[in-house]
């Protein structure tokens, strides 16, 4: 039974734990709110994003209240973001959001320094990296010819 589940979450991009919440939660919950279909708007918004970016900027997360208006769910808003923000932190970290991972460094740029709230985790977009590797030849090179050598060690 693991593995069907497993397989079904692989599909929907999301963890077994957070495939059986999901499911528990229309079963037995009193509220309507799909984790599942919430998730994926979010991951639609990462992937318009053409830069740095936090989880606030993204309008589904924004609108979490106007998502939740009308519905019996016994979870504020807050506790909803956060739930969401850890499904979504968890599907880029395990590849499972198109062209976005977490963004590790340091930014010069200025409204970051300002804009951003504490301890708000920034992702990026994979192609901006790629970009970075490229305009210095000789790193793209250095990075080629190790992987070279690796599988020649293999």
């Amino acid at each position: 039974m693991y593995e069907k589940i497993k397989r079904q979450a692989d599909v929907q991009g999301i963890s077994v734990n957070n495939m059986i919440y999901n499911q528990l939660q229309k079963q037995y919950g009193s509220g309507e709110f799909d984790y599942i279909v919430a998730l994926d708007c979010l991951k639609q918004d990462a992937m318009e994003k053409d830069s740095y970016f936090c989880l606030w900027e993204l309008p589904t997360f924004k609108n979490i209240e106007k998502m939740t208006n009308g519905s019996e769910s016994n979870e504020s808003p807050e506790q909803i973001r956060a739930r969401l923000g850890k499904m979504f932190h968890d599907a880029v970290k395990n590849g499972q959001v198109y062209d976005v991972e977490i963004f590790t460094g340091k930014t010069d740029a200025l409204h970051w320094k300002t804009k951003r709230p504490g301890r708000a985790v920034v992702y990026t977009k994979r192609q901006e990296i790629q970009e970075v590797l490229h305009d210095n030849t000789d790193e793209l090179f250095a990075i080629v010819e190790q992987h070279l050598q690796e599988a020649i060690n293999q």
